[in-house]
């Protein structure tokens, strides 16, 4: 029903049911205009954030093609529109996360046009009617704001989620549509609408299946204006649609084993669950276990809807203890009592408090695919409330609408409340963004609120990792390892162990290295990853035959990314020994397998500086810092590459303060700032990092031909014969550069 200004309310009219009055058309231009600038200003601190845990995945599918056929269903919308943004710009953020705020936005105002709808709906017009703008505008302005979608829109790979939100909502409403005019010309393709966008909303995640009983629901509550029997004949079709869609979507996404596997699970609630491809990293806990731990969750998921601190959030709640009883943490008892007090609520109200036993029943309904049924699967993720939400906020203002009658059908009052919820809301979302900075301070945070997260240490070494903070990062790999053993969690304690094994590596702390290595062979024979450490260790101990012999060795049995990383060190290890053709094949290999992968790109860069190609050495030394901007190494390359093209100092100069920035444990920056140092004429500043060099690994002959090299581009000749002399008195000089030495004295 059209709304008309009438004493500053929102009051009924009866113009033509298909009429879009101006005011009324204003008012939704107005509304959507907020909502839009609203979401915008709480996501833009997010915006240029990090990638996060399974973000990573996306850079698996390097083509569409690669998708329709290794994949095929497998959430292929999703998948696709991941691989638009690749082709914008593969390795920035930013065009990932506008896309996902888009979809974000497009939800909102779904939300806001089924909000608005529902209430002019011919069995809902006479008595709600004049609340449809007020409730629609307050339901999708808390929708766009709160807190607890966070990780639903920031954290990339769930646009899964709100992507299989919008296809759901855009089939409810499809379905609202034709319900409403049953006798209409768009009947038949309007329900074919409705039937397609659930199937895009499964083939974007497997949880939109759950919109079958959800239209069920709300025929229930708001269209079954008929009668019984009517809503009898529905809901047979409805089972009929779910057997169906299951049936038609098992072959790709593969609903029929699952269906089995999960109803297996169910028969044996006390044993454990094994491990399937929806399953937690080492689960150990049985069916039983995982229902009654779900009942905690889901209060504090509405813990959350009602208090959304930014303190609260949890961007990861891996170690979420499990109950192993009603008494046992002693919240379980309690936690389903409220859950079975909110159904028995929801059900003795229907008729006295319609819109909040739909929004409770609308909630429950949308989250129990992920929470109750997938058995196996993570116990928290906040991003799982999305598609809930949306139906129990509406719920909840509605019926609040409702109770209060007058107050927010003046557009004063409506609007102070709008702008008091985005204020409070959308600055809380604001604040809360702030953690996607960067990996450190997102996994700080994760790992500050769940100390026990073995998930979280893992990812905040890895952050460390790649910022070259080594000591840190050996930190909370070490951390890791302990809680992983103590705890008997095999994957995290093989993933702890290689890592921690390859950060003692890169540090060149060969007996740290040396002893995680016998422990991954006492506890896990067999595995590549040990291969891989042992053939890493063998080539950084100057026994370049065996090292070569061992990558290969693991090569055969290495599998994604672990063989990426084999064929880098097969080009590292032939670099080291001048077999430079060999290191750019091998080198070359693993970016054909991971086109992302910046340390294969950094080492063809080396080979090519090494044999003076400096054009290719520019190039592929560019493509590593691309990659990964703050590399020390990819750093430091690129101002020697400007040094020897005879590039502007001051720009050597920016490249060799960014790669000391970090203080890396690599002798290269220091030796590079050295070498930058001397060509503007500050020896001291010179010296100084070429003490550092040496203590970072610069040793032997190598420390005065680098100076010899540095004086040798300034120019100054005399300098430089002085350290290559030096150079020729040294005992672990080559006979060869002794040899050139000396001629070139001669």
């Amino acid at each position: 029903m059209a709304k008309i200004k009438s004493k500053g309310r929102f009051a009924p009219a009866e113009p033509s049911r298909d009429a879009v009055p101006a005011e009324t058309f204003r008012l939704h231009l107005l509304s959507g205009l907020f909502l839009a600038a609203a979401v915008f200003a709480a996501y833009s601190n997010s915006l240029h954030g990090t990638w996060a845990l399974d973000d990573t995945s996306i850079s698996q599918y390097t083509s569409i093609q690669e998708n329709l056929n290794l994949r095929l269903g497998y959430r292929k919308i999703a998948y696709l529109t991941f691989q638009f943004n690749k082709w914008i710009n593969p390795g920035d953020p930013f065009n990932y996360r506008l896309f996902n705020i888009a979809v974000h936005l497009v939800n909102t105002m779904l939300v806001y046009w089924l909000s608005f709808l529902t209430l002019r709906l011919p069995g809902m017009r006479d008595r709600f009617a004049r609340y449809g703008y007020p409730v629609a505008l307050l339901s999708a302005t808390v929708f766009a704001l709160h807190p607890v979608n966070i990780n639903a829109v920031a954290y990339i790979v769930q646009r899964m989620t709100s992507l299989s939100a919008m296809f759901v909502l855009l089939g409810l409403i499809s379905y609202v549509y034709t319900r409403s005019r049953p006798s209409g010309p768009y009947s038949v393709p309007l329900y074919l609408c409705s039937a397609v966008c659930i199937f895009l909303g499964i083939f974007s995640k497997e949880n939109a299946v759950m919109a079958l009983p959800l239209i069920v629901l709300y025929d229930r509550f708001f269209l079954a204006a008929e009668g019984q029997r009517g809503f009898l004949r529905r809901l047979a079709v409805g089972v009929a649609g779910v057997i169906i869609v299951i049936a038609v979507a098992s072959v790709p996404l593969g609903f029929s084993k699952a269906a089995g596997d999960i109803a297996g699970q169910f028969l044996h609630m006390n044993q454990p669950i094994p491990t399937a491809g929806w399953t937690a990293a080492d689960v150990y806990w049985t069916p039983l276990q995982h229902i009654l731990t779900e009942f905690r969750v889901l209060c504090r998921y509405l813990s959350l809807l009602v208090l959304p601190l930014p303190g609260r959030l949890v961007f990861d709640y891996w170690g979420f203890v499990p109950s192993t009883g009603l008494t046992h943490p002693p919240a379980t008892l309690p936690a389903v009592l409220v859950i079975f007090g909110l159904v028995c609520l929801a059900i003795l109200k229907r008729r006295t408090m319609p819109f909040l036993s739909f929004g409770i029943l609308w909630y429950l309904i949308a989250i129990s695919l992920e929470s109750f049924v997938a058995l196996g699967s993570d116990f928290y993720f906040e991003h799982r409330n999305y598609l809930p939400v949306a139906g129990l906020f509406f719920g909840v203002i509605a019926q609040t609408a409702v109770f209060l009658k007058e107050p927010l059908l003046r557009r004063k009052t409506l609007w102070t409340v709008v702008v008091i919820l985005s204020v409070l809301l959308g600055g809380l979302t604001y604040q809360r963004n702030f953690v996607w900075k960067d990996s450190v301070t997102l996994w700080t945070d994760t790992v500050d609120k769940v100390p026990q997260n073995l998930r979280a240490m893992m990812a905040l070494g890895n952050a460390f990792l790649r910022a070259a903070d080594f000591t840190s990062a050996g930190r909370y790999y070490g951390k890791a390892l302990a809680e992983a053993s103590s705890e008997k969690r095999p994957q995290y304690f093989h993933d702890a162990a290689y890592s921690l094994g390859m950060v003692d590596l890169f540090r060149g702390d060969l007996p740290a290295a040396k002893k995680i290595i016998d422990l991954m062979e006492g506890r896990l024979s067999g595995e590549s990853a040990t291969g891989i450490l042992k053939g890493f260790y063998l080539s950084l101990s100057g026994d370049a035959g065996a090292a070569l012999q061992q990558l290969n060795s693991s090569l055969r049995s290495a599998k994604g990314l672990d063989r990426v990383i084999v064929y880098t060190l097969l080009g590292d290890t032939c670099r080291r020994i001048g077999q430079s053709a060999e290191a750019i094949k091998n080198y070359q290999d693993a970016v054909d397998l991971d086109p992302s992968f910046a340390a294969a790109y950094y080492g063809m860069g080396n080979v090519y500086f090494t044999i003076r190609d400096i054009a290719r050495a520019e190039k592929f030394t560019s493509m590593a810092l691309g990659l990964d901007p703050g590399n020390p190494l990819s750093l430091a390359q690129m101002a020697d590459i400007v040094l020897v093209k005879k590039g502007p100092v001051r720009v050597a100069r920016e490249y060799a303060e960014k790669s000391v920035a970090s203080s890396p444990p690599f002798y290269q920056p220091y030796a590079s700032m050295a070498t930058v140092l001397v060509l503007m004429g500050d020896d001291a500043g010179a010296d100084a990092f070429f003490r550092k060099a040496r203590e970072h690994g610069l040793q032997g002959y190598q420390l005065p031909l680098a100076k010899a090299r540095a004086y040798f581009m300034k120019g100054d000749r005399g300098k430089a014969a002085l350290y290559l002399r030096e150079v020729a008195g040294l005992a672990d000089a080559p006979p060869d550069l002794k040899a050139a030495i000396r001629n070139s004295a001669k």
